[in-house]
């Protein structure tokens, strides 16, 4: 039987986003105790061992979550808010209190943004975050943080205000239409991402402006950072489209037959480059709107109902090809494109 947690002489408060595990390594090294000791009075069975936070997590039973707000001086409420994988069981039971296991896909893991952590006033150790994306902006000092591997883990968007601009605009579209949003940016980071391999739309001007800021050139690390201004615009414009669609409705009262075309130079328009649409960008859309079509045949259309008053501003539930949208892992493997970054765009088509 464990013993009672007891609080460690010294308090520490949790970064919000932070991995159980990282935090977990701060409180021993601002108490200059080993990482075992820690996990030992959470509740671990037998020895613990030591833990690499960026190849494993750590997951807590709701009575260990307990244990571990009495080390570090806080209320399991406030644990429960900052730590995100402390709502994953992951096999944790009252005899087993806590499970140290690797990282899965569904995971990924940040540095937390420096700036961010040069606030604190102890960190004791590195800050990780645990991410349901593979990237993240900090809004509040615009910085894009990312998974490591194949380039920098953080990048200073100074001279990059858009990027911070659009994620606030992504958060409030997700407000907007639920879950399901984050189908509509994996659909729009891929289109956009397609662009950029084919050198079209904003590939050699807007999106080449944003890399020579970067002082990059074009790195497939990068794309998702110089594209998401405009696949932000682009996954607003399918929530547009998939509002009238969830109604058998035409977009913009279109008529069969033109749906997409009318749809398509809508987006065009609303990236500010109609001429670059025309010119080939319209393709990749296409193939989406070909995937997202209206099932009700035009004779129901005709006589169907009008939606009921405020559909606009209800939230829409996943619709094929998207049967359900999983809250974490990788943005591609959310989408319905068959295409991915790095493949001939001629294989998809």
């Amino acid at each position: 039987m464990v013993e009672e947690a007891m609080p460690r002489p010294v308090g520490l408060d949790p970064v919000m986003g932070e991995s159980t595990g990282s935090f977990i390594r701060r409180l021993a090294c601002v108490n200059a105790v080993p990482v075992a000791d820690v996990l030992g009075e959470a509740g671990v069975r037998g020895q613990p061992k030591e833990l690499d936070p960026g190849a494993a997590e750590v997951f807590l039973h709701p009575r260990a979550v307990e244990r571990l707000a009495v080390m570090a001086w806080q209320t399991p409420q406030v644990l429960w808010r900052a730590l995100p994988t402390l709502e994953v069981n992951a096999g944790c039971s009252t005899r087993q209190l806590v499970r140290v296991t690797p990282w899965d896909r569904q995971w990924a893991v940040l540095d937390a943004c420096a700036m961010c952590v040069a606030r604190l006033e102890e960190a004791g150790a590195p800050v990780l975050l645990a991410s349901g994306e593979h990237w993240q902006v900090c809004v509040r000092h615009g910085r894009w943080l990312r998974a490591a591997g194949g380039g920098p883990t953080q990048v200073s968007l100074a001279g990059l205000e858009e990027v911070v601009r659009a994620h606030r605009r992504w958060l409030r579209l997700c407000r907007r239409v639920g879950p399901y949003a984050r189908a509509l940016l994996a659909d729009a980071l891929q289109v956009s991402a397609c662009w950029w391999q084919s050198r079209q739309m904003g590939a050699e001007t807007v999106w080449a402006g944003r890399e020579r800021v970067l002082g990059t050139g074009r790195q497939w690390w990068s794309v998702p950072l110089v594209v998401y201004p405009e696949a932000v615009v682009v996954a607003e414009a399918m929530a547009v489209y998939e509002r009238q669609r969830r109604w058998d409705r035409d977009f913009a009262g279109g008529a069969p037959g033109w749906v997409s075309r009318r749809w398509i130079a809508f987006v065009g328009e609303r990236l500010g480059m109609p001429d670059q649409m025309r010119q080939g960008g319209y393709r990749m859309l296409r193939e989406w709107t070909l995937l997202h079509h209206i099932a009700a045949p035009v004779a129901v259309r005709l006589t169907q109902q009008p939606p009921p008053s405020g559909y606009l501003s209800r939230c829409l539930e996943p619709m094929e090809p998207h049967r359900a949208v999983a809250s974490r892992g990788a943005l591609e493997d959310v989408s319905c494109l068959a295409w991915r970054l790095g493949q001939s765009v001629t294989d998809v088509e």
